[in-house]
Protein backbone atom coordinates (compact mmCIF):
# COMPACT_ATOMS: atom_id res chain seq x y z
CA UNK A 1 0.00 0.00 0.00
CA UNK A 2 1.33 3.21 -1.61
CA UNK A 3 0.72 6.49 -0.18
CA UNK A 4 0.18 9.46 -2.03
CA UNK A 5 2.56 12.65 -1.35
CA UNK A 6 0.55 15.94 0.25
CA UNK A 7 0.66 18.65 -2.36
CA UNK A 8 2.82 21.39 -1.06
CA UNK A 9 -0.38 24.12 -1.55
CA UNK A 10 -2.58 21.42 1.24
CA UNK A 11 0.11 21.45 3.18
CA UNK A 12 0.69 25.49 3.10
CA UNK A 13 -2.68 25.73 3.89
CA UNK A 14 -3.00 23.29 6.73
CA UNK A 15 -0.09 24.99 8.06
CA UNK A 16 -1.58 28.16 7.96
CA UNK A 17 -4.91 27.05 9.61
CA UNK A 18 -2.62 25.63 12.53
CA UNK A 19 -1.20 28.85 12.86
CA UNK A 20 -3.95 30.98 12.57
CA UNK A 21 -5.86 28.48 15.48
CA UNK A 22 -3.17 29.59 17.96
CA UNK A 23 -2.88 32.93 17.09
CA UNK A 24 -7.14 33.40 17.74
CA UNK A 25 -6.34 31.29 20.76
CA UNK A 26 -3.68 33.73 22.12
CA UNK A 27 -6.16 36.37 20.99
CA UNK A 28 -8.80 34.79 23.21
CA UNK A 29 -6.62 33.96 25.86
CA UNK A 30 -5.45 37.60 26.02
CA UNK A 31 -9.13 38.51 26.59
CA UNK A 32 -9.31 35.98 29.27
CA UNK A 33 -6.37 37.25 31.31
CA UNK A 34 -6.84 40.79 30.77
CA UNK A 35 -7.92 41.56 34.30
CA UNK A 36 -5.53 39.17 36.38
CA UNK A 37 -2.08 39.61 33.98
CA UNK A 38 -2.89 42.73 31.71
CA UNK A 39 0.73 43.21 30.95
CA UNK A 40 1.24 39.38 29.48
CA UNK A 41 -2.45 39.83 28.11
CA UNK A 42 -1.41 43.69 26.16
CA UNK A 43 1.64 41.16 25.07
CA UNK A 44 -0.40 38.21 24.30
CA UNK A 45 -3.20 41.05 22.15
CA UNK A 46 -0.26 42.67 20.15
CA UNK A 47 1.63 39.37 19.09
CA UNK A 48 -2.00 37.28 18.38
CA UNK A 49 -3.17 40.07 16.52
CA UNK A 50 -0.36 40.27 13.97
CA UNK A 51 0.10 36.83 13.25
CA UNK A 52 -3.41 36.40 12.83
CA UNK A 53 -3.38 39.35 10.49
CA UNK A 54 -0.63 38.11 8.70
CA UNK A 55 -2.04 34.45 8.43
CA UNK A 56 -5.24 36.03 6.93
CA UNK A 57 -3.23 37.43 4.65
CA UNK A 58 -1.42 34.30 3.69
CA UNK A 59 -5.01 31.91 3.70
CA UNK A 60 -6.46 34.66 1.25
CA UNK A 61 -3.37 34.43 -0.76
CA UNK A 62 -3.49 30.51 -0.61
CA UNK A 63 -6.63 30.13 -1.71
CA UNK A 64 -6.45 32.66 -4.67
CA UNK A 65 -9.04 35.17 -2.72
CA UNK A 66 -11.59 32.92 -2.79
CA UNK A 67 -13.20 34.52 0.49
CA UNK A 68 -13.11 37.70 -1.83
CA UNK A 69 -14.38 36.38 -5.44
CA UNK A 70 -13.96 39.09 -7.90
CA UNK A 71 -15.41 37.91 -11.16
CA UNK A 72 -17.80 35.26 -11.44
CA UNK A 73 -18.33 31.96 -9.08
CA UNK A 74 -19.57 28.81 -11.28
CA UNK A 75 -22.38 26.66 -9.29
CA UNK A 76 -20.16 24.95 -6.73
CA UNK A 77 -17.52 27.45 -6.06
CA UNK A 78 -20.89 29.92 -5.15
CA UNK A 79 -22.24 27.40 -2.97
CA UNK A 80 -18.77 26.52 -0.89
CA UNK A 81 -18.24 30.60 -0.81
CA UNK A 82 -21.77 30.80 0.59
CA UNK A 83 -21.07 27.68 2.93
CA UNK A 84 -18.06 29.65 4.45
CA UNK A 85 -20.15 32.83 4.52
CA UNK A 86 -22.76 31.32 6.81
CA UNK A 87 -20.15 29.77 8.66
CA UNK A 88 -18.62 32.87 9.23
CA UNK A 89 -21.62 34.15 10.01
CA UNK A 90 -22.80 31.60 12.78
CA UNK A 91 -19.10 32.30 14.54
CA UNK A 92 -20.34 36.01 14.52
CA UNK A 93 -23.50 35.75 15.82
CA UNK A 94 -22.02 32.60 18.67
CA UNK A 95 -19.35 35.38 19.40
CA UNK A 96 -21.54 38.72 19.29
CA UNK A 97 -23.72 36.81 22.32
CA UNK A 98 -20.83 36.10 24.00
CA UNK A 99 -19.27 39.71 24.24
CA UNK A 100 -22.65 40.53 25.43
CA UNK A 101 -22.77 38.15 28.26
CA UNK A 102 -18.74 38.64 29.13
CA UNK A 103 -19.84 42.65 29.26
CA UNK A 104 -22.58 41.73 31.92
CA UNK A 105 -20.40 39.65 33.75
CA UNK A 106 -17.63 42.90 33.75
CA UNK A 107 -20.43 45.34 34.70
CA UNK A 108 -21.18 43.13 37.66
CA UNK A 109 -18.04 42.50 38.70
CA UNK A 110 -16.58 45.70 38.30
CA UNK A 111 -19.73 46.94 40.77
CA UNK A 112 -18.95 44.96 43.44
CA UNK A 113 -15.81 43.14 43.53
CA UNK A 114 -12.80 45.28 41.12
CA UNK A 115 -12.15 48.50 40.66
CA UNK A 116 -10.82 49.01 37.28
CA UNK A 117 -10.11 52.83 35.38
CA UNK A 118 -11.99 53.69 32.76
CA UNK A 119 -8.84 52.99 30.11
CA UNK A 120 -8.75 49.53 31.55
CA UNK A 121 -12.36 48.49 31.02
CA UNK A 122 -12.19 50.78 27.25
CA UNK A 123 -8.92 48.48 26.56
CA UNK A 124 -10.41 45.09 27.88
CA UNK A 125 -13.72 45.68 25.31
CA UNK A 126 -11.24 46.75 22.72
CA UNK A 127 -9.58 43.41 22.85
CA UNK A 128 -13.06 41.57 22.83
CA UNK A 129 -14.09 43.53 19.61
CA UNK A 130 -10.80 42.97 17.77
CA UNK A 131 -11.00 39.25 18.47
CA UNK A 132 -14.34 39.43 16.37
CA UNK A 133 -12.88 41.39 13.75
CA UNK A 134 -10.14 39.20 13.40
CA UNK A 135 -12.25 35.94 13.87
CA UNK A 136 -14.83 36.48 11.62
CA UNK A 137 -12.58 36.72 8.33
CA UNK A 138 -10.44 33.82 10.17
CA UNK A 139 -13.42 31.11 9.84
CA UNK A 140 -14.45 31.90 6.01
CA UNK A 141 -10.92 31.84 5.22
CA UNK A 142 -10.21 28.97 7.02
CA UNK A 143 -13.60 27.05 6.27
CA UNK A 144 -12.30 27.82 2.37
CA UNK A 145 -9.42 26.49 3.12
CA UNK A 146 -10.62 22.98 4.29
CA UNK A 147 -13.05 22.74 1.48
CA UNK A 148 -10.30 23.56 -1.41
CA UNK A 149 -8.04 20.63 0.41
CA UNK A 150 -10.60 18.29 0.13
CA UNK A 151 -11.34 19.25 -3.37
CA UNK A 152 -7.49 18.85 -3.89
CA UNK A 153 -7.04 15.70 -2.14
CA UNK A 154 -10.00 13.68 -3.36
CA UNK A 155 -9.04 14.94 -6.98
CA UNK A 156 -5.56 13.78 -6.32
CA UNK A 157 -7.18 9.72 -5.47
Amino acid sequence: MTTTPIPDAVATRKRLVRVGDVAVAALVLSVALHFPAQGVSNLLWILGGLVAALVIRGLRRAIGNADLPQAELDEYELARHLQAREEGLRWSLGLSLAIFVLSGAVAFATRFWVDPDGVTVALFFAKTVYCQMILVPYIVARSLAGKINHDELSAQE
